[in-house]
C-alpha cells in the first residue's frame, strides 16, 4: 500500500481521534508499523509527534463549542508531560514486542471498562476534584503515554468520565488538550534515542489533523451517553486484533 492509501487510513484515524478524543495512536501505531514499515520504537515516537500536532488542532475545535475543561486539562498536562518524558526514556530498555503486547492488552482492559452498563457518575465541577487525585492520575497516565508511545486518550477519557464524573463530551475535548502536551513530553523522551522520518511524519500529521476536524464536527451532534459504549466497542476490536497479532509474532 502506497503513501496515499496509508494517508486515507491515517485520515480515518484522525476522524476517530476528533470524535472520541482518543484512538489516534491506537490506529496510528499499527499503520506506521505494518503499512509504512517503520521500526516499532521509531513508530511509537513518530505517533507521539503526530498526536501532539493533531491534538492542538482538535483542542481548538472543541474549545470553540466549550467542550474543554482548561482547569483540569492544564494541570493534568503539566504533571503528565514530565511523566511522559520519563516514560519515553524508559521505553529504550524495553523489548519492542513487549511494548506492543502491553499496548494491546491495556487497550482491551480499558475497552471492557467503558462498555460496562452502569450509570454515569453525576457531572461535577472540575474545580472540586482533589488536587492529589489530579496529580496522581495525571502522572500515571503520562508515564504510560511515554512508555507505550500513545497519546493516552483511551485511558484519559475513561479516567475523566469514570473517576472524575466529567461529562463525556467535555472529557473528549479535555483529553485532546492533555494528549497534545503529554505527547510532546513522550516524543522528547523517544527523540533522545531514536531517529524519525520527518517528511513522512509531517505528511501523515496533515492527514490526521484534517480527519480530526471532521470527527469533531460529527461528534458535536451525538448524545454523550452513546459515545461511551461506542468508544468501548471500537477499542475492543482494535485491541483484540493487536493481541492476536502480538501472540502470533511471539
Amino acid at each position: 500500500m502506497g503513501l496515499l492509501g496509508a494517508g486515507a487510513l491515517v485520515f480515518a484515524a484522525g476522524v476517530l481521534f476528533g470524535l472520541f478524543g482518543a484512538g489516534g495512536s491506537i490506529l496510528l501505531v499499527p499503520i506506521l508499523v505494518y503499512v509504512l514499515d517503520l521500526p516499532v520504537k521509531s513508530a511509537l515516537g513518530t505517533s507521539l509527534l503526530i498526536l501532539m500536532l493533531t491534538g492542538f488542532v482538535a483542542t481548538l475545535a472543541h474549545a470553540r463549542v466549550r467542550n474543554v475543561s482548561w482547569w483540569i486539562g492544564l494541570r493534568w498536562a503539566a504533571v503528565g508531560m514530565v511523566a511522559a518524558y520519563l516514560g519515553g526514556r524508559v521505553a529504550e530498555f524495553i523489548p519492542e514486542q513487549v511494548l506492543l503486547t502491553l499496548f494491546a492488552s491495556v487497550v482491551v482492559v480499558v475497552s471492557l471498562a467503558m462498555m460496562r452498563r452502569r450509570p454515569l457518575a453525576p457531572a461535577v465541577d472540575p474545580r472540586s476534584i482533589p488536587m492529589g487525585k489530579v496529580v496522581a492520575v495525571g502522572a500515571a497516565l503520562g508515564f504510560l503515554t511515554g512508555v507505550m508511545g500513545v497519546g493516552g486518550g483511551f485511558l484519559l477519557v475513561p479516567a475523566l468520565v469514570l473517576l472524575c464524573g466529567i461529562d463525556v463530551k467535555v472529557a473528549v475535548g479535555t483529553s485532546l488538550l492533555i494528549i497534545a502536551v503529554n505527547s510532546l513530553g513522550g516524543f522528547l523522551g523517544f527523540a533522545a534515542h531514536e531517529e524519525f522520518p520527518w517528511r513522512l511524519t509531517l505528511t501523515v500529521a496533515a492527514f490526521n489533523a484534517a480527519g480530526s476536524l471532521v470527527g469533531q464536527r460529527i461528534g458535536r451532534n451525538l448524545p454523550g451517553e452513546r459515545l461511551r459504549p461506542a468508544f468501548g466497542v471500537f477499542l475492543l476490536i482494535v485491541g483484540a486484533a493487536m493481541v492476536v497479532e502480538s501472540l502470533l509474532r511471539l
